[in-house]
């Protein structure tokens, strides 16, 4: 855990808002390049880019304030500093999906096709983020329920820490550090990565426009699903219903079902128009 990079006086630099950088940057460059090499401008990239990235911190925080609104309580201003972390991924891809679509209406493109070129880049993007997560101490691992060597520890007043302490009661009072938890924030990164090389490779064999976005739904959901298990942060210890699930598992399921609708109604593999 390192939420601080760089400190020089009053300047203070977070690691997190440093990597959600550095995943915008590689996520913008490589749907650039893809759009080149299928014929659109990359300029209409670069100026979506900036509308989505806009839909996906509101949405993103937004879902977050609704699922941890006692973390506010008292600290409303605290709700702008998103620097610090605390976003929720499908918060953000929901508000990612709205702005893109209204951009996308307003220049006359086709949005199915778009979202193909877009989607790939998403999942890289967000493997990068998911570091900062590990770095920022958000987005923490349960307990695993026997020990493995590559689990991990949080220092006193990190959210694991203060998580096992208060919520679970599972630390020691006075503990300096937490139990070892697993770094699911890098089994997440592992699983975008992976991902991402299965949807960049299957973009240019793609049979009608939308499959990429569909595929992403369906590979995304499938390993969030499984990835909620090895979580303890609060929002994965939310159920719904009375069906134990998560409220991210919740969503993963829908976005699954959604895309693999789609994808086995289109599995004849019609031609498609990609409109530029």
């Amino acid at each position: 855990m390192h939420p601080i990079l760089i400190q020089i006086g009053p300047l203070t630099i977070y690691s997190y808002g440093v990597l959600v950088a550095a995943a915008f940057l590689a996520a913008v460059t490589t749907a650039a390049a893809r759009a080149r090499r299928a014929g659109w401008p990359a300029d209409l990239v670069y100026d979506a880019s900036i509308v989505i990235l806009a839909g996906s911190i509101i949405g993103s925080r937004i879902l977050y304030i609704l699922e941890e609104p006692a973390e506010f309580v008292g600290r409303p201003l605290e709700a702008f500093m998103i620097w610090r972390g605390g976003l929720s991924y499908f918060g953000g891809l929901l508000g990612a999906v709205i702005a893109a679509v209204v951009f996308l209406k307003v220049r006359g493109r086709n949005v199915a096709a778009a979202f193909d070129i877009l989607v790939p880049s998403v999942a890289l993007g967000h493997a990068i983020g998911r570091i900062g997560c590990l770095l920022n101490g958000c987005c923490f691992g349960a307990v695993p329920s026997r020990p493995i060597p590559w689990a991990v520890v949080f220092p006193e007043g990190s959210l694991a820490h203060s998580h096992q302490l208060y919520e679970a009661g599972i630390l020691p009072p006075g503990a300096a550090l937490s139990l070892p938890v697993h770094p699911v924030q890098i089994y997440e990164a592992l699983a975008e990565l992976c991902i991402f090389a299965i949807l960049a490779a299957r973009f240019p064999r793609r049979r009608f426009d939308g499959e990429i976005f569909c595929l992403y739904l369906l590979l995304y959901g499938a390993a969030r699903f499984a990835l909620e298990f090895f979580r303890a942060d609060s929002p994965a210890a939310v159920f719904v219903g009375g069906a134990g699930l998560t409220l991210p598992q919740a969503w993963s399921l829908a976005a699954f079902l959604v895309a693999a609708a789609v994808l086995i109604i289109r599995r004849p593999g019609r031609s498609a128009r990609r409109t530029p």
